[in-house]
């Protein structure tokens, strides 16, 4: 499913901002096109960029610094000398996975008497429970260590105290008020807890336990030994990609390039990416999912073993089983997608239902959180899967920004079993019987929170890029930014403007690639997995472009090259589509006014003389219109109201009233249907192509409410609007050279350019639509609308028979207006 998308863009000004572009710049030693990137981001201090751009071990903080952690290290230094037993209880996911790997590896080389326990995801669920606490207990454990989970676990430590046994929880998850009365509970979200980084994974805090124990036991730095491992999780957990988490992915990327852990190393041949250069994309989408399939399909314990054994042959099978049992995970993924793809066509109203809820038996509970991610990828809206078996389902949901998906099951929650997770993910138990009322209730939830709107999928772009931004130093200095991630994201560019010189297919048609040009100069394209934008665009289509930079090699030489996010229609095409159009239905080239009148009636309107002014006390709690009548005036208007934050809409001929406070630009006014008594205040600005038009629009408003904003002009350019006979016989030869008598338009707009570009001459909509409209009147053609911007037009035959243009009336009222305008 291709939506449309809304593209958020961050704007750099003229003025000030560009000053702040220029010094960055030149204070940090970075590109204009990198110091854009840092302050759309909001960052602009010097020593932050510096610090962010060089990261440096030494720039973590000390261990201690976190609550608690002085008197876990005592504990389990104690607990190594006295040679306890001591189980690392973790979770089965790749943080928990990494978590229990990084402690358990390092307590091994300490000697100590060390084992570790994973929950099974599917008979035991997350965190500790007390079937596993019992497990843990009767395998004679006299110290447990919680990693990447415990901190809401009240009942299940009150049993291993009273079973006197102690528990140091480490975990990075959200704390409630009070905590579990362990011996010692480590999480820097702790709300005691001062430790300046909130964000770390749970492999983080372990690492950080692991540092502290090696300070406390005069060993030395174990960073180089398990950075790796660590890295490998706090990318797998999606956190944010920021301080602490930044350092050691930064660092902990080039480790795994470079691993020595023979479980690592034995994953990364499997997967096909040793000896290639590792990004926090490769985690993410290639190692992490096959050490994930591991707690999704089976025993999450595999996983542990894999990356804590020092025998290669046991490592290269361990990741050959993790291997298939991924591609397993995807194929099963793929027959659940197809399934429930199946259901929502069958049986979900999407312009009802803004939450889908989708239900069905044999579906794998480890598998429906992924697919449900697909689902909201696709459709961008809340989904909830539910997997049904023997009258119970248990589901999986995922959401979007803006609506908080466990808010909404604890609206809904007399209709659970159970619920758990976050903003935007959850997990639920429900009785079969229930579900249809579930998604009645949370649909009639969601229609109260969500507008349509908010179902639009958006991309957040950095900057608009010209094509002076863009060389090979510019794009490759962009690296210096990674790793990316949540909190970090890949720089995402709007390059507009850009004809289509080619476009095609690659890869079987999974992909596009594309020649595109910018003046004189072209740059290459390519959009993976959107082969589909072949059947929309063409070549001569001007598009802007949502994309991410890069270079791309190939024969020896390197070339800038757009990542293709997002393409659409060019939006200066757009304004001036919508602006010839809006201007064919409003201006009447044969009207006639009392000039004397025209002239006094506007002498007396009031004038405001620069938009500052206007920002300060013209539109402030009154309901404001501003009216243009020019291209050029309507994008200098907004860049205004832009620079100075002012909150508009732009209508075209007509408009209804506003809020109080905001501002509405009506483009091309309808002289018969403006109406000015829903707004306070009417604003005249920019450039307007007669002075008739004009006042037969404003003539009989109230002068008390009427102004002029900065200046205005009576300004025409003859060539935009002003219909020649050498255009009647372009526009001619071009409908008899390429309709065989008859033929449809089907996009005037398009028509326009074709045939503009085919004579070389400024052909536009406005134009066209009044050379046909004198066609029909000399009875040259036949023409019929055909949808909002077609028309079928036929032909007749003239038996040579030539036309009198001087005959046409709407031919005459242009050689009038040009006189009109040449006389002033």
């Amino acid at each position: 499913m291709n939506q449309s998308k809304q593209w958020i863009v961050s704007k750099i000004y003229e003025g000030s901002e560009q000053e702040k572009v220029h010094r960055i710049s030149q204070q940090c030693k970075i590109s204009p096109l990198l110091a854009k990137v840092f302050i759309s981001r909001g960052i602009e201090e010097e020593e932050y960029i510096k610090m962010f751009l060089n990261p440096s071990m030494d720039d973590l903080y000390h261990p201690f610094l976190l609550r608690d952690m002085e008197k876990a290290v005592d504990r389990i230094v104690s607990a190594v000398k006295d040679r306890e037993r001591i189980i690392i209880f973790g979770d089965y996911d790749v943080d928990g996975i990494t978590s229990t790997s990084v402690l358990y590896n390092f307590l091994v080389k300490c000697g100590a008497d060390v084992g570790y326990y994973i929950p099974d995801r599917l008979e035991e669920g997350y965190g500790l429970s007390m079937g596993a606490v019992r497990k843990v207990i009767d395998d004679g454990a006299s110290l447990i260590i919680t990693v990447d989970c415990g901190v809401t676990a009240f009942e299940e430590v009150e049993y291993i105290i009273d079973n006197n046994t102690d528990i140091i929880i480490t975990d990075h998850h959200e704390c409630k008020e009070e905590l579990p009365k362990a011996y010692a509970v480590v999480n820097p979200c702790r709300h005691d807890c001062e430790y300046p980084f909130k964000e770390l994974a749970g492999v983080g805090v372990a690492f950080k336990l692991v540092q502290a124990l090696a300070i406390k036991m005069e060993l030395k730095d174990p960073s180089p030994d398990y950075m790796d491992l660590v890295a490998l999780g706090t990318v797998a957990d999606v956190v944010p990609l920021v301080s602490e988490n930044r350092i050691i992915v930064k660092y902990g990327l080039k480790k795994i390039e470079n691993t020595l852990n023979k479980g690592l190393k034995a994953l990364m041949e499997v997967s096909g990416v040793k000896d290639k250069e590792i990004s926090s994309y490769t985690v993410g989408f290639v190692l992490a999912p096959r050490l994930n399939a591991a707690g999704r399909m089976g025993d999450a314990t595999r996983a542990v073993k894999l990356l804590t054994t020092d025998d290669e042959n046991e490592a290269a099978a361990i990741s050959k089983e993790l291997n298939e049992q991924n591609i397993y995970r995807q194929e099963t993924e793929q027959e659940i997608l197809s399934d429930v793809l199946s259901r929502i066509e069958s049986s979900v109203d999407l312009k009802k239902e803004k939450v889908i809820v989708v239900w069905g038996e044999g579906w794998h509970h480890g598998i429906i959180g992924i697919v449900a991610s697909r689902v909201v990828e696709s459709f961008h809206r809340p989904c909830l899967l539910i997997a049904v078996e023997d009258g119970l389902g248990k589901g999986s949901g995922r959401s979007i920004e803006g609506f908080n998906l466990f808010e909404a099951l604890t609206h809904c929650a007399g209709l659970l079993e159970k619920f758990g997770g976050h903003e935007l993910a959850a997990g639920l138990t429900i009785k079969e019987e229930n579900i249809e009322e579930l998604k009645k209730s949370i649909n009639e939830y969601a229609d109260k929170l969500l507008k349509d709107s908010d179902l639009i999928p958006k991309i957040k772009i950095d900057v608009e890029v010209k094509k002076e931004d863009i060389s090979l130093d510019s794009v490759r200095e962009l690296d210096l930014l990674s790793p990316f991630g949540v909190g970090n994201p890949s720089p995402v560019f709007a390059y507009k403007n850009l004809v289509i010189e080619d476009i095609r297919t690659v890869g079987s048609d999974r992909h596009v690639k594309l020649k595109l040009k910018d003046s004189d100069s072209f740059i290459d394209a390519i959009g993976f997995n959107r082969g589909y934008l072949a059947e929309i665009y063409s070549k001569t289509d001007v598009i802007d472009t949502a994309c991410s930079l890069e270079i791309n090699s190939w024969n020896n030489t390197e070339n800038v090259q757009l990542n293709i996010r997002d393409l659409k229609v060019s939006e200066d095409i757009l304004v001036q589509n919508r602006f010839y159009y809006s201007l064919d239905k409003a201006v009447d080239f044969t009207c006639l006014y009392d000039e004397n009148s025209a002239d006094e009636f506007l002498e007396n309107i009031t004038k405001v003389e620069n938009l500052q002014g206007f920002r300060r006390d013209f539109y402030e709690g009154r309901r404001t219109v501003i009216l243009v009548n020019s291209i050029n005036s309507l994008k200098s208007l907004t860049s205004a109201l832009d620079g100075i934050k002012v909150r508009y809409c732009t209508a075209y001929n007509t408009s209804d009233s506003v809020d109080d406070g905001d501002v509405c630009i009506l483009v091309n006014p309808k002289p018969e249907k403006f109406d000015a008594i829903p707004f306070n205040r009417v604003g005249i600005f920019g450039e307007w192509i007669s002075k008739c038009y004009l006042y037969n629009i404003i003539k009989r408003i109230d002068l008390s409410k009427l102004f002029i904003l900065d200046k205005i002009c009576f300004k025409v350019d003859e060539s935009d609007i002003i219909v020649e006979r050498q255009d009647m016989a372009i526009v001619y030869r071009y409908l008899r050279n390429n309709f065989n008598g008859s033929g449809i338009i089907d996009d005037l707009f398009k028509f326009a350019r074709s045939v503009s570009q085919s004579c070389g001459r400024n052909i536009n909509y406005f134009k066209v639509k009044r050379i046909l409209d004198t066609f029909e009147e000399l009875n040259l053609l036949k023409k019929s609308e055909r949808g909002k911007y077609g028309m079928e037009v036929s032909i007749i035959d003239t038996n040579g028979k030539k036309a009198d243009l001087e005959s046409s009336a709407i031919f005459q009222s242009f050689k009038a207006f040009k006189e009109r305008i040449q006389a002033v």
